[in-house]
């Protein structure tokens, strides 16, 4: 039968240099191979979930546009709206920091 793994191991460090490094380049690429194999599995499964959910994507991405009806900054400014919610008269000074710290 063949020779166990320890045994083989031993063959192959009374090798002479150049044949273990033979070796080493071709456990190398065996691994690289295999690495890369599952790593293109992987990266087909990926593209197959974005693909599916890529309609709903869409149609978020078009919710995040301004519509038409949202005023620019620079609408605002030219009327001179101010951007207070409440449409209070804005406080100052020591008055916006208290107002605030109730918050």
């Amino acid at each position: 039968m063949g020779k166990s793994l320890w045994e083989r191991i031993e063959a192959i460090r009374e090798e002479p240099e150049h044949i273990r490094l033979r070796y080493v380049f071709g456990c190398l690429t065996f691994s690289m191979i295999f690495i890369i194999g599952i790593w293109m599995l992987s990266l087909e499964e990926s593209f197959r979930n974005i693909k599916g959910t890529l309609p709903e994507t869409i149609k978020t991405g078009k919710d995040l546009f301004p519509k038409e009806e949202t005023p620019s900054l620079s609408d605002l400014l030219q009327k001179a709206t101010p951007l207070h919610p409440d449409e209070s008269k804005p406080l100052e000074g020591k008055d916006y920091f208290d107002a605030q710290m109730q918050k």
